[in-house]
């Protein structure tokens, strides 16, 4: 029997998930604020690592959901870990939509600079575009400010 000499490479990531990837980082270009939507329950294996260098310097929010399954004092550890001078963490349960004007409120007050700064040079109306981004299964949330 002949052996093939040919080595083939096996690509793990999916061809779903490297779309996705592009999409986000052409996307970016245009976004003002992330929102990454994490399980607060295993909140660090919830997380995509590439999502973390591919948003770098944007204002983001991290949203530890399904709070209401995971342990209260444990949770309010990792929103302290998790926040910092770029990022918010806030803890939600999505399917009751509860601390979605937080959310919002939140995303006006990261923004105030930007909006001033825009006023400052006589635009105004500008929407403020943000991306909810997360891996499988962490339920990401969609909400309409125009709808609460």
């Amino acid at each position: 029997m002949e052996q093939n000499s040919n080595k083939t490479n096996i690509n793990w990531y999916p061809g779903h998930m490297a779309k996705a990837k592009r999409l986000i980082e052409d996307d970016l270009k245009l976004i003002d604020v992330v929102i990454e939507v994490i399980d607060a329950r295993i909140p660090m294996s919830s997380r995509n690592p590439d999502l973390n260098k591919m948003v770098k310097n944007k204002k983001k929010i991290i949203i530890l959901n399904k709070s209401d399954l995971a342990d209260d004092t444990q949770t309010k550890k990792w929103k302290e870990y998790l926040t910092n001078k770029d990022t918010i963490a806030i803890s939600m349960n999505s399917l009751n939509n509860n601390r979605v004007n937080e959310i919002i409120n939140t995303i006006e007050k990261i923004m105030e600079e930007e909006k001033a700064k825009a006023l400052e040079k006589g635009r105004t109306g500008r929407t403020i575009r943000v991306l909810i981004i997360g891996i499988p299964n962490v339920r990401k949330i969609i909400f309409n400010k125009s709808n609460m």
